[in-house]
């Protein structure tokens, strides 16, 4: 941790709130602050909110200890870093908003599976897909099931983790499509700092171009509301998405510290956020 610690940039943004930040290469998850916002380093000695903008996290608590000892508490706490990413964690409090879904602590025999699902089924791990692989997470019979099972074994961001069948519930289609992906829908991103909305955009925008009317945003927003209220998470990123028969549905929730920005502009991310912690020292 000592060595990766030699990476990490910690700054004070816009004198409001502490970011602790490693370039990750990865256009949709960098930003650079400078020299669009004011960056500074003060001497600090009380303990500071901290957030990470360090791409993946592979041990959150490790990490939240080590920050910690520095005086950089992280925004969100180890519990609410799993609750956050883990589906069987924040699946229970939300389970009307979202398909229905079955954790298994390893990979499930197909007759286990058939007596809650139908065909076709998204499988899933506990945290994460494998990059939208269509070929790692749709299983239209069994065959697929099978093939999957035997991949996903082998595949180094599925193996490890909990598995999760979910209820495949056919979506509102993109016209572009992109080959190797699982089917482009009409999905959007939103992200929500202490429980108010502060960027929302299009998820699939790396690939094409379109977005939600304001009747859409609004039902949409709704219900993200709702979850979120419900999670109180900190800083915390939920996807939605229209099905085919018109009904707005939560597919993930993740630690916002963790997610790329997808169609939803950093800049007037970060404007939001810092707008509401310098509204709420003056409130004090």
């Amino acid at each position: 941790m000592t060595r990766q610690l030699k990476a990490i940039d910690f700054f004070y943004l816009e004198k409001s709130l502490w970011i602790a930040e490693q370039k990750t290469r990865v256009r949709a998850y960098d930003f650079q602050f400078t020299p669009l916002f004011s960056v500074t380093r003060p001497r600090f000695e009380e303990v500071e909110k901290t957030i990470a903008r360090i791409g993946a996290i592979a041990d959150y608590q490790t990490l939240y200890d080590t920050y910690l000892a520095l005086g950089f508490e992280l925004i969100n706490t180890p519990k609410q870093h799993q609750m956050a990413s883990e589906l069987e964690s924040w699946y229970p409090l939300i389970a009307e908003f979202t398909p229905k879904s079955t954790v298994y602590e390893s990979f499930p025999s197909l007759e286990l599976v058939l007596e809650g699902f139908n065909f076709p089924i998204f499988i899933k791990g506990n945290r994460q897909t494998a990059k939208h692989n269509p070929s790692l997470c749709i299983a239209k019979n069994e065959q697929e099931f099978k093939q999957i099972a035997k991949a996903y074994q082998e595949n180094s961001i599925l193996h490890w983790q909990s598995v999760v069948c979910r209820e495949y519930l056919p979506l509102m289609l993109l016209k572009k499509q992109v080959r190797d992906k699982v089917p482009l829908s009409f999905e959007f991103r939103t992200f929500w700092w202490k429980g108010t909305l502060v960027g929302s955009g299009p998820y699939w925008s790396e690939f094409t171009t379109y977005n939600w009317s304001s009747s859409q945003e609004e039902t949409a927003l709704k219900i993200a509301q709702e979850a979120a209220n419900r999670l109180q998470i900190p800083f915390l990123v939920l996807d939605l998405a229209l099905t085919q028969e018109g009904q707005w549905i939560i597919i993930e929730c993740n630690d916002a510290q963790e997610s790329g920005y997808a169609g939803v502009s950093p800049l007037v991310l970060w404007q939001n956020i810092i707008r509401l912690e310098k509204n709420q020292r003056f409130s004090r």
